[in-house]
């Protein structure tokens, strides 16, 4: 569950390596696996970022907001015939206004509830 104040990892392609989650969109008081909720990115990774155009530099600078779509979390996730998942984190990716990933890459593992074939 992420609610307001929480930290998460920022774990795709953009340069974000850490997230203040600022608030849950929906109508909700915290995010479960598959929410969306708005970020505030909090750090930066220099040697991806550096690898970016200029232009996006700056959207992905420290201190700006975005949207984001919880991918892992800490609390148990339960399927159909009764198996709960739980992840080591809670990881987020950055998304657009139709919740499409805005990197093409994200690491680690993901549910298999996620993936569009």
């Amino acid at each position: 569950m992420i609610g307001l104040r929480s930290v998460v990892n920022i774990v795709d392609k953009t340069g974000g390596t850490k997230g203040l989650c600022i608030k849950v969109l929906r109508n909700k008081s915290f995010a479960l696996m598959g929410d969306i909720f708005l970020l505030s990115i909090r750090a930066r990774s220099a040697r991806v970022a550096r690898l970016l155009k200029w232009k996006l530099q700056r959207r992905f600078s420290v201190g700006r907001l975005q949207k984001a779509l919880l991918i892992r979390s800490k609390v148990n996730f339960k399927r159909f015939p009764g198996l709960f998942i739980k992840f080591f984190d809670n990881s987020c990716a950055l998304v657009n206004r139709r919740v499409v990933p805005l990197s093409n890459r994200i690491y680690g593992p993901v549910l298999k509830e996620f993936c569009m074939v």
